[in-house]
Order: C-alpha cells, then structure tokens, then sequence
C-alpha cells in the first residue's frame, strides 16, 4: 500500500490549508487554519472497508465501513501530487472558507471551515467519516 501526504496552501489566504494525507490504509483531507484542524473529510480506503462501524482508538484515522460507500467508491489512491488539484472559495457573507479535492480530475470532496465531516461524492449516507455531496 502506498502512502502519500501534501499540504496545498489557499492561494487568496495564506492561514488556511488542506493537507491530503494517505497512510497506506486510508486517506483524508485536514483543512487547516494556521496550526489548527477547523474541518477534515474521509477521501478513500486503501484497506478493504470494514463491514461494521467499530470505532477503536488505536484503529485511528478510521476506514469508512462498507455501510456508508457508494457502489462506485473505489479509486486508486494517490500517487504523485500532480494527481491533486484544491479549488477553494471563500463565502462573501460570512468569510466561510471552503476547498473542492480533485484526484485525477474528478471531484471527490469537499471540506469548509467547521465542518467535521465535510462531503464526499463516495458515500451513499451520512457517517461520522463523511456527508453525502
């Protein structure tokens, strides 16, 4: 399993990032804002999702389980950076600022300033891992 990790700076404002981090197993987005995580979104499983929601400690950063995926869930995980594209965005009326995760030109995901989880075109429900987009 390969393991991959870039932080990707909001080009309008420097405090706000995203970092893509994949661990070999499993792969998240961080939306930072300096040296605080403000919002994060569960990406893919490199691992087999497990069949159940057994949320362990030690199994941290947890696998989205099979229950919440979509049937089309399976990408190929990341490679080299030049796989993943940020758009960001920020919300004139309130200043929210938000980032799309492209991999290999498809959107995947979405994560704004607050929001634990964020979205994913990958799931087919709500989970703690991700909202459906």
């Amino acid at each position: 399993m390969s393991t991959f990790s870039l932080q990707v700076y909001c080009e309008f404002d420097r405090h706000y990032s995203v970092v893509i981090q994949d661990d070999g197993r499993v792969a998240y987005a961080y939306l930072y804002e300096d040296e605080d995580i403000i919002g994060d979104v569960w990406l893919y499983n490199q691992e087999q999702a497990p069949a159940i929601s057994f949320w362990r400690t030690e199994d941290m950063p947890f696998l989205n389980p099979t229950e919440y995926l979509s049937k089309d869930a399976s990408i190929a995980p990341i490679k080299d950076e030049s796989e993943v594209r940020c758009e960001w965005t920020e919300s004139p009326n309130d200043g929210l600022i938000e980032v799309a995760v492209f991999i290999c030109d498809k959107f995947i995901a979405c994560v704004a300033s607050g929001s634990k989880p964020g979205w994913s075109v990958l799931v087919a429900k709500d989970g703690p891992l991700a909202y459906v987009y």
